[in-house]
């Protein structure tokens, strides 16, 4: 194990060239009008013209209100009547509406949104340019998801961009690639799964079959999708939803995996498929076996806030995770691998915020971890400040010894919203990397970085 880090312990001046467009890597920069483009979600003037502004009655507003929002809502509309009794009936019986649903949920009655903003690996997701990257695991494709609920596929080939999007794909949360598949991508969103096929030899940018959407009762919006290792199924995690659902997608059934006393903000397959981890809205987060192994169960609790990201090694045996209100890098061995047994966590890095020689801000409270295929490259991005933290790990056995490498920073005031290491990256050009880190800026650019 070794020494206790802290991030004043990075070289000074530490600095990462990237990759540029002669190592075909796709040149990605989206703008305002290309995500808004003018006009697009404007009625024109003739439009405008005939629109007419209509007073609607009371009944008429609530029970529109009932259908879209819901009972409380309607009530808090029905609190605006002219008639005192009616106003007053209303406002008691939403008080009483509100304590229920306070009781009956034990949990933050938050809007669903402002859920997944808060438990999201991308920083500031709501108004991010950019909501998610994933890279396929086999195959030299990225998949990245724009705020515009658009996600586009970019390969070696600039000329062919294909380009997914349905009526049912709003507010991207997480992509993940289909493993043993050429173009399979599932999409967690407001409305569920979608599944999309993209023929990996079409020419086209618009995709010739629809894609399959997946949903179960109040399991949306979904806010993490895992495939197992061998690509058989499909496990997904909801904020509205205290049941981790397990989907054999090729019959588009489900099944209720393990039912916890919070809502799950993220899950994952690990990757050997012999465990998984799943995390809650409030402090406990659990370890699970899966079949065909016996299926298993450990409960674990943070000490303060809830686990915000997490990464785990290749062979399962050493995991890392932050969590929201701890400014520590955390560490757990395993001390069986098919059984979920870990052994007590410990704080192995302390990331609290300092300021670099230039008087640069790093560190912080922790947004998202990524560890690189080969267990080399550790990345932390942070809440509120702008640079990438790099780490050095070497695992020998059930050991670990982490060490600072470098800070990525980006161009002006940008801040990273999020990013991911590309999954089958090969040694070309005669490079020395081993791995690249693909990053995805405020600005809307996204960077590609050999370590």
């Amino acid at each position: 194990m070794s020494r206790a880090l802290n991030l004043s312990n990075f070289p000074p001046s530490a600095e990462v060239i990237g990759f540029s467009s002669r190592d075909h890597y796709p040149d990605i920069v989206f703008t305002r009008e290309m995500l808004h483009p003018p006009g697009h979600s404007r009625r024109s003037e003739s439009t405008r013209d005939v629109m007419v502004p209509v007073t609607e009655s009371l009944p008429k507003r609530i029970l529109a209100i009932f259908m879209e929002l819901g009972l409380l809502e309607a009530l808090g509309e029905a609190t605006q009547s002219e008639s005192r009794f009616v106003a007053r009936a209303a406002t008691y019986l939403q008080m009483i509406g509100r304590r229920f649903k306070q009781y009956w949920q034990s949990y933050p009655c938050e809007l669903s949104m402002d859920l997944v903003a808060k438990h999201s690996q991308t920083r500031n997701w709501q108004k991010s340019t950019i909501r998610c990257l994933s890279w396929h695991p086999l195959c030299f494709k990225l998949a990245v998801a724009t705020i515009d609920d658009t996600v586009r596929i970019y390969t070696r080939n600039p000329g062919v961009t294909p380009i997914l999007r349905s009526s049912l794909q709003k507010a991207v949360t997480c992509l993940a690639w289909r493993p043993y598949t050429g173009g399979e991508l599932a999409i967690g969103c407001q409305s569920g799964v979608l599944i999309w096929s993209v023929d990996p030899t079409s020419q086209i940018t618009r995709p010739l079959s629809q894609a399959v959407h997946l949903q179960n009762g109040r399991h949306q919006p979904v806010t993490a999708v895992s495939w197992s290792s061998n690509g058989e199924l499909l496990v997904t995690a909801s904020i509205n939803d205290t049941h981790l659902l397990v989907w054999n997608v090729d019959q588009q059934r489900c099944v209720p995996m393990h039912r916890v006393k919070l809502p799950c903000a993220l899950v994952s397959y690990a990757p050997l498929g012999y465990n998984m981890i799943a995390s809650t809205i409030g402090k406990d987060f659990y370890l699970c076996t899966v079949p065909p192994e016996r299926v298993t169960r450990v409960g674990w609790s943070t000490a303060n806030g809830s686990l915000q990201s997490f990464a785990w090694s290749r062979d399962e045996k050493h995991l890392l995770f932050v969590t929201t209100d701890d400014m520590k890098l955390f560490y757990m061995r395993l001390s069986g691998l098919k059984s979920a047994s870990y052994e007590l966590a410990f704080p192995l890095v302390d990331l609290d915020q300092r300021l670099t020689d230039g008087g640069l801000a790093i560190g912080g409270k922790a947004q998202s971890l990524s560890w690189c295929p080969r267990d080399r490259f550790l990345a932390i991005s942070f809440k509120n400040t702008a640079a990438i933290a790099i780490f050095f790990t070497n695992l020998a056995g059930l050991q670990i010894n982490i060490d600072p490498y470098c800070l990525i920073f980006g161009v002006g005031v940008e801040y990273p919203s999020c990013m991911c290491y590309q999954e089958n990256y090969q040694q070309e050009y005669d490079s020395d990397c081993a791995s690249v880190l693909t990053i995805g800026w405020s600005s809307g650019r996204v960077e590609y970085y050999p370590l």
